[in-house]
């Protein structure tokens, strides 16, 4: 007979199930930006969507009676912010100069870079399967980004791939400034605070750079990304990353990468080619390496 579950384990599960769900509205905002983002300057149309997000999380604190101004004197609440500034900045430009599936798995990778992150800075050891993952994982990113042909890497798409890389970067960088804010604050505050602060830098650069050519076909995109897929898939993860490591939690997001190729397939009608496909599996490959964790409990993870 099967043991009552402890509290770790429900916690753990209830966990995993926050950044299942937190990883499925993250992964449909590509297809969303792709098909909605129209003229809109890229960094205007960010500046909109974090707005909206952080508004919704701003409601949501208050309905629960859990903020305080104080938290904007926090670090970690403007080391956020700029974080996801940036994060934002180089997806939404990177995908408007690339397809949707390339995209999610680009970004969708970004455990490659959390892995020597979370041994830096929560000394999770890093080991020869999550050194020889990160290494299978960079060569997965060159195919998708490339496909081996060396001209392409003057081409506008490889430029939108690198900045899509910079963004997956950006993502890996927020686990440790969540473990960090999360000591000092509620997850919820954390949230709500670099959400509101977001907009106040992405918008001075977007208007020095003109916010393009809007239409209303580019407000649903706006509502639905600033809605669903910014604030409330990001207060799921933060909420389960404080029952799972990096490495775990990052493994879990990789249906981020999943969700944005099947919904870029089949409602964008993207090619996946051969290339993409074994690029893809090397990057799955890598992050399994990278979240492999033995069952006699010596594995890298702590």
């Amino acid at each position: 007979m099967l043991g009552v579950p402890s509290e770790s384990e429900r916690n753990e599960r209830s966990a995993v199930l926050l950044s299942l769900m937190a990883s499925l509205l993250f992964g449909s905002q590509y297809v969303v930006i792709k098909l909605g983002i129209g003229g809109l300057n890229p960094l205007f149309f960010g500046a909109l969507t974090t707005a909206i997000g952080g508004l919704v999380a701003l409601a949501y604190v208050l309905w629960k009676r859990c903020f305080s101004l104080r938290i904007f004197l926090r670090w970690e609440v403007w080391a956020a912010a700029v974080t996801t500034s940036a994060m934002i900045a180089f997806q939404y430009i990177g995908i408007t100069m690339t397809t949707a599936s390339v995209g999610g798995l680009i970004v969708g990778s970004n455990i490659i870079f959390v892995a020597p992150i979370s041994a830096i800075v929560a000394k999770e050891r890093l080991g020869w399967n999550r050194a020889v993952g990160v290494a299978i994982g960079l060569v997965g990113i060159f195919t998708i980004s490339t496909g081996w042909d060396i001209s392409s890497l003057t081409s506008g798409e490889m430029v939108g791939n690198v900045l899509l890389l910079g963004a997956s970067l950006c993502i890996a960088l927020s686990y440790p400034i969540n473990r960090f804010a999360t000591r000092r604050m509620g997850f919820e505050e954390w949230v709500t605070g670099f959400h509101l602060l977001a907009p106040l830098i992405m918008l001075p650069l977007a208007m020095a750079d003109g916010i393009g050519t809007g239409s209303w076909e580019s407000i649903p995109a706006v509502l639905f990304v600033g809605a669903l897929c910014t604030s409330v898939p990001t207060l799921l993860w933060a909420k389960g990353l404080k029952s799972l490591t990096f490495v775990t939690s990052a493994t879990i997001l990789l249906s981020e990468s999943v969700f944005a190729v099947v919904l870029g397939v089949a409602i964008l009608g993207e090619p996946l080619t051969p290339l993409t496909v074994a690029g893809a599996a090397m990057v799955f490959a890598a992050i399994f390496l990278a979240s492999y964790k033995k069952k006699n409990g010596k594995g890298n993870e702590h």
